[in-house]
């Protein structure tokens, strides 16, 4: 039975570390603004917590072997809300930022015969921090803000002799295809 237990909430774990990246996957896709794209985050986890395979193993408060805790979304940018705190130092480049939720198998908190229980707490028992972190796409809002209007102001400020836009006397902003996003 304990066998049983702990090789079934491995492989659950594995599920769960799905469900995660599959989440911040959804969060890192460029979109409109930072709101949307923490909304496509939620949604897929709401799809994938819900999907009729999974619904009776994850957070059926009845009769679930494992809970998934709240889901925790950072995503850095103007929000300046990142997991650089508990998982990096101030010297690291790269920002910590995704989605994080905890993973609570209830099925090891079991009473075994002439060894007890495996936890005091019978709801508190183990856990886990899943966590998903991809590096979020920048969204239209960002790009815009921060790459073309600080672009085109920087473009106009150019020294003279670097304002060949349109000609050697011109001083007129040329939008490029590819803005920088």
């Amino acid at each position: 039975m304990v066998l049983f237990a702990l090789n079934f909430t491995l492989s659950m774990a594995e599920v769960a570390q799905y469900i995660a990246f599959s989440s911040s996957r959804a969060h890192a896709a460029g979109h409109i603004d930072q709101e949307h794209q923490i909304q496509r985050a939620q949604a897929k986890y709401q799809s994938l917590v819900n999907n009729p395979v999974l619904k009776p193993l994850f957070n059926n408060p009845d009769s679930s072997w494992f809970q998934l805790g709240a889901l925790d979304i950072r995503g850095g940018g103007a929000s300046g809300s990142t997991f650089d705190e508990e998982y990096g130092t101030a010297q690291d480049r790269v920002p910590k930022v995704g989605l994080r939720f905890t993973f609570s198998p209830r099925l090891l908190n079991m009473k075994i015969a002439f060894l007890g229980s495996t936890s005091e707490d019978p709801d508190a028992g183990f856990s886990a921090q899943i966590t998903g972190f991809l590096i979020r796409e920048p969204t239209q809002q960002e790009c815009w803000n921060l790459q073309i209007r600080q672009r085109h102001a920087y473009i106009l400020n150019l020294d003279s002799r670097y304002k060949i836009l349109g000609g050697a006397t011109a001083n007129k902003y040329v939008p490029m295809e590819d803005n920088g996003c």
